[in-house]
């Protein structure tokens, strides 16, 4: 099991990172640890970490950082301050002999939480979907109106070749996540729901248990942005609502627009037109995460105009419907990270939206829990794919207690089972399709090296 975030007080945290000259990160690599890392090299401070795998993030941090790729008591020896992943657990060499060392040892989200609190506005983005996509609109439309912002996003941001952006306004936007009750660490002035769906169950007991700490993460905000068309969202307290929605009624609304020649949708608030935006990307799951951002955006005093134009350059994010290539047939092939069924088949539609009729659908599920406490949903989740392809099961953090088999789970879903990337390259590269769609959230995006 994972460590629990630490609690820590923000002057607590700020005494030690003030005294700290040399900051060790456990689990560098991962994409919040990584923007966490670089922004206290930003900051002057000596900068190291661990990670178990020599991966395209830790290759860029090296240039400023020192990183071990074998974990050993030793690495944190010389060290004045630590920082934890929530990915390890109490057996590893670091984390312990920081602790026998009584040097300040901060959970990720604790430590996150003191660097936004920095700020004078705090846009915390959360939901069990989108959370990336709509994180990195935001930060574009706020670059692109010269407000300068500080950004620590899920995932690369295309644009800036980073998931952060380190800048010298006043406002920072970051994706608050919800696993182990993490945004509750988070300060926030804005708070977006995007929605709320039942997932890590590994955590999460119910959809009240996540309803309630949604609601925590809620009541700490001034004011919060809500997803009127997602029922669970609705149930949410707050000091403020501002809602934005396609169906029901809502502050914000938008009339998508899906022509020959324009795919994009027009921005109304409380019935008046505000604009008309050229979307980037297809489905109607990136109009919600685009009109989210628009009223962010427009509540914060950026110019309808302004936030149009920034929303029809927005270049996306790593993972996230990713052209990477294509087949020597001429299929494109997508990246993504749809690792819940919701995700799958919102993803799904959008391409068919796109005009593709024969996708190839190439899926590695993400821990045994979500697999098994989600099963049902997962066999219904590939409708719209015409073949289907099953990796083995990603256990991250988990062993599988759950008698789930990946053949099983395969043929359940309407798929065939292959174990390894090799012969995944092979099926695609001899497969009669249009399209090819890699998903997951775990290592399947080493596919690509085989293709």
């Amino acid at each position: 099991m994972a460590i629990e975030n630490t609690n820590f007080k923000l002057d607590e945290i700020h005494n030690f990172f003030t005294n700290a000259k040399r900051i060790f990160f456990i689990g560098i690599g991962g994409i919040s640890m990584s923007s966490l890392a670089t922004y206290c090299v930003y900051l002057g401070k000596e900068v190291f970490g661990y990670d178990r795998t020599r991966s395209r993030v830790t290759k860029k941090l090296e240039k400023i950082c020192n990183i071990k790729y074998y974990s050993t008591p030793d690495n944190v020896s010389c060290m004045d301050m630590v920082i934890f992943t929530g990915a390890i657990d109490e057996s590893n060499f670091e984390y312990k002999r920081a602790n026998e060392l009584k040097i300040p040892t901060i959970s990720r989200a604790n430590f996150l939480g003191y660097i936004i609190s920095r700020y004078k506005t705090k846009i915390g983005v959360s939901g069990m979907h989108g959370k990336s996509t709509t994180c990195a609109l935001i930060t574009h439309i706020f670059d692109y109106a010269s407000r300068n912002p500080t950004s620590f996003c899920g995932a690369e941001m295309k644009l800036y070749d980073s998931a952060c952006l380190i800048k010298k306004g006043q406002c920072c936007i970051f994706e608050a996540c919800e696993y182990m009750n993490s945004f509750l660490s988070l300060p926030c002035d804005d708070a977006v729901i995007l929605n709320i769906d039942f997932d890590h169950p590994d955590f999460f007991k119910s959809l009240d248990d996540i309803k309630c700490s949604f609601n925590k993460f809620a009541n700490k905000a001034k004011r919060v942005f809500i997803n009127a068309d997602d029922e669970a969202s609705t149930s949410i307290v707050a000091k403020e609502k501002i809602t934005f929605g396609i169906k029901s009624e809502a502050m914000y609304k938008a009339k998508i627009i899906h022509s020959p020649d324009f795919y994009g949708f027009e921005v109304y608030k409380n019935g008046a037109l505000l604009g008309k935006c050229k979307s980037t990307f297809f489905g109607e799951h990136f109009i919600y995460d685009a009109l989210c951002a628009f009223s962010v955006a427009s509540e914060n005093n950026i110019a309808p105009s302004v936030i149009c134009g920034a929303i029809s350059s927005f270049m996306g994010s790593e993972r996230r419907m990713e052209l990477i290539k294509k087949t020597d047939t001429g299929a494109p092939v997508f990246m993504d990270y749809a690792h819940h069924p919701t995700e799958i088949k919102a993803s799904l539609c959008a391409l068919l939206e796109m005009g593709y009729k024969k996708i190839l659908c190439v899926f590695q599920s993400h821990t045994y829990s979500r697999t098994f406490f989600l099963y049902d949903e997962f066999t219904k989740a590939f409708e719209d794919a015409s073949k289907l392809v099953i990796l083995p099961i990603y256990s991250a953090r988990e062993e599988n207690i759950y008698e789930i088999t990946d053949e099983g789970f395969a043929r359940d879903c309407g798929g065939i089972f292959l174990q390894d990337l090799c012969a995944t390259s092979s099926y695609i590269k001899n497969c009669e399709c249009d399209c090819v769609v890699i998903m997951g959230a775990g290592d399947i995006y080493k596919l690509v090296k085989f293709l």
